[in-house]
């Protein structure tokens, strides 16, 4: 027999309760406090919830072509307009390029010419800003 033996405790079994008793136990005892459901999860899903940026590109041809712009941007969405089409026309050209830029402006967009030919314009929403090197 061992210095450690003595000290060592002696082995009991101890007596369980089936499950079944303390289980009717649990499903009996009712709360005061109601439970309501928490949207909490819901909540942190949309918070959470990467944004989805969209770039497209947009032809314009008409004046009436600019609405598009301004509501894909305003949606937050990154648009390259493509000028292509007023090639052929420069005086309206020249106008609807200063449209845009001065739609830019009051809105609070960064714009930035990609292409000269065919005149190809980016246009970002207030929080995208373009690195120019």
């Amino acid at each position: 027999m061992g210095l450690f033996d003595k000290l060592k405790k002696p082995d009991v079994q101890k007596k369980t309760k089936p499950i079944t008793s303390i289980k009717g136990k649990v499903t009996e005892e009712k709360s005061e406090v109601e439970l309501v459901p928490v949207e909490e999860d819901k909540i942190v899903k949309e918070i959470i919830k990467p944004k989805v940026i969209y770039v497209k590109r947009v032809k314009i041809s008409t004046y009436n072509d600019l609405k598009i712009v301004s509501d894909e941007v305003s949606a937050g969405n990154i648009v390259i307009v493509d000028l292509s089409p007023l090639i052929s026309k420069p005086e309206i050209l020249s106008k609807v390029a200063e449209q845009v830029k001065m739609s830019a402006t009051t809105f609070g967009w960064d714009i930035a010419m990609v292409c000269k030919d065919p005149p190809k314009i980016l246009v970002t929403p207030q929080d995208i800003k373009i690195a120019r090197e």
